[in-house]
């Protein structure tokens, strides 16, 4: 299997120029766990002629950046609240084709079996990105580590923490670094496909699970498009394709619970 470097952090798998004929789609994601396109969703278009190239990235940025600038097609790796984010800024440029599940993000330690016995003074470690940041932010104030005071409707940022007991110093770093940083700080907020990269089990292996309520959509993942191309016949039929009963069983054999379909 071909591989190749398009821009820092990025490596597309597959080759288009040996795939079979018909329409090829470069979907972005982020991490190593694809077992749902690579065992069902690829080979199922595949069928119809679309062949998908998946397109990796080791953080939360690049995707749109490079969506935007039409180096891929689609992504499929972030909720309605990142892509709003990076809109704000890029005059509209991006729009959700559809959802497809929930991957609530958790709270792990080396140091700590309970969220109460994470050491005083620890490094707590959250991903960069302004969005997933804010959420790590918001898990650990769920979590009774934190408090912040924040406007509505804004980002909390670290300068927002009002109350902090333990005095935790929080550190943000690429996301791909989270789980890496376990041995080395008190805890981490990881999100769900980097924790099974790093084989831990969110379930089993968390110490905190973010709580899934009404407050959960803007987390919702999105398979997202150019906003040009948002009603593309073919991106739907990805989107179907995604949402169908086999990747359901898949996700629910895969990640136990861990991963919620949204259809």
């Amino acid at each position: 299997m071909a591989v190749t470097s398009l821009v820092g952090g990025l490596t597309a798998c597959g080759n288009s120029s040996s795939a079979d004929s018909g329409t090829t789609v470069k979907v972005g994601v982020v991490g190593d766990s694809n077992e749902v396109w690579d065992q069902v969703v690829i080979p199922n278009l595949k069928k119809e002629g679309i062949n998908v190239e998946l397109v990796k990235f080791s953080d939360y940025i690049q995707p749109n950046e490079a969506l935007a600038k039409g180096d891929i097609d689609l992504n499929a790796y972030q909720g309605y609240i990142l892509m709003d984010d990076f809109n704000k800024t890029h005059d509209n440029a991006l729009a959700a084709v559809g959802e497809t599940v929930l991957n609530p993000i958790s709270l792990y330690s080396d140091k700590a079996k309970k969220v109460e016995d994470i050491p005083e003074g620890s490094e707590v470690t959250i991903a960069n990105d302004s969005v997933n940041a804010a959420r790590g932010l918001l898990l650990l104030q769920s979590a009774g580590l934190i408090k912040l005071d924040y406007k509505e409707g804004a980002n909390p940022t670290p300068d927002d923490i009002v109350s902090n007991p333990k005095n935790l110093k929080i550190t943000e770093l690429e996301a791909s670094q989270t789980a890496r940083s376990l041995p080395d700080v008190g805890a981490s907020v990881i999100n769900v496909f980097m924790a099974l990269d790093a084989g831990l089990n969110p379930k089993s292996d968390a110490i905190y699970i973010e709580p899934v309520n009404e407050q959960s959509k803007p987390y919702y993942n999105i398979i997202v498009s150019r906003a040009k191309d948002k009603d593309n016949a073919t991106y739907k039929k990805i989107v179907d394709a995604y949402r169908s009963d086999d990747v359901k069983k898949l996700i629910d054999k895969l990640y136990k619970g861990a991963v919620i379909p949204l259809w």
